[in-house]
């Protein structure tokens, strides 16, 4: 004797489908990012001949939990922008590269960064959106600084590469310090 094929319990007619969200492809930034430019900092080199060998820029504390991109430094160019020339002329010192998260799809708090109290015997890796940082080698564009002014104006261009629509587009470059070092002959 067969058996008859088992038949599903059909849904209650008022119940809605449960669709998943899918995100699209990573698409280029669709606007300019907010430029990034820090207030005149004192720089204290003598002249042009200063005897230092190499010069770095430090940035500490790079959210990345948004696009990818990258952020390009002009020195004394508050202007600059995604089209300005990469040129010494125009101040720019060097670049970056963030390969962001693309936003966060958990629950709320997922992606809240508490590394604070960690024990210093846990080897654990750390969370994967602790805040980055970048040193970039800045040192000819900081002598061609010091030969014309004592003071100098960062400015960080953020180029989005990809991003999708979890994503801030606008206000991408966030970090808590940067800081010029110097190291002497």
């Amino acid at each position: 004797m067969a058996r008859a094929p088992r038949r599903r319990a059909a849904a209650p007619r008022s119940a809605k489908p449960r669709r998943l969200r899918r995100l699209a492809a990573p698409t280029k930034g669709r606007r300019p990012a907010k430029i990034f430019t820090s207030q005149s900092v004192s720089v204290a080199i003598a002249s042009a001949e200063h005897r230092f060998y190499r010069a770095d820029l430090e940035i500490h504390g790079i959210y990345h939990g948004g696009p990818s991109y990258e952020g390009r430094i002009f020195f004394n160019n508050p202007g600059a922008n995604q089209d300005t020339p990469r040129t010494r002329e125009n101040g720019y010192a060097g670049s970056f590269h963030i390969f962001g998260h693309g936003g966060c799809l958990g629950d709320p708090g997922h992606c809240e960064v508490n590394e604070h109290a960690r024990e210093s015997y846990d080897f654990r890796p750390p969370h994967p959106l602790t805040p980055a940082t970048k040193r970039v080698t800045v040192t000819e564009a900081l002598r061609s600084i010091a030969g014309k002014s004592s003071e100098v104006t960062i400015t960080v261009v953020p180029v989005v590469k990809a991003t999708n629509e979890l994503c801030d587009d606008q206000n991408v470059f966030k970090c808590e310090s940067m800081r010029l070092v110097t190291y002497n002959a």
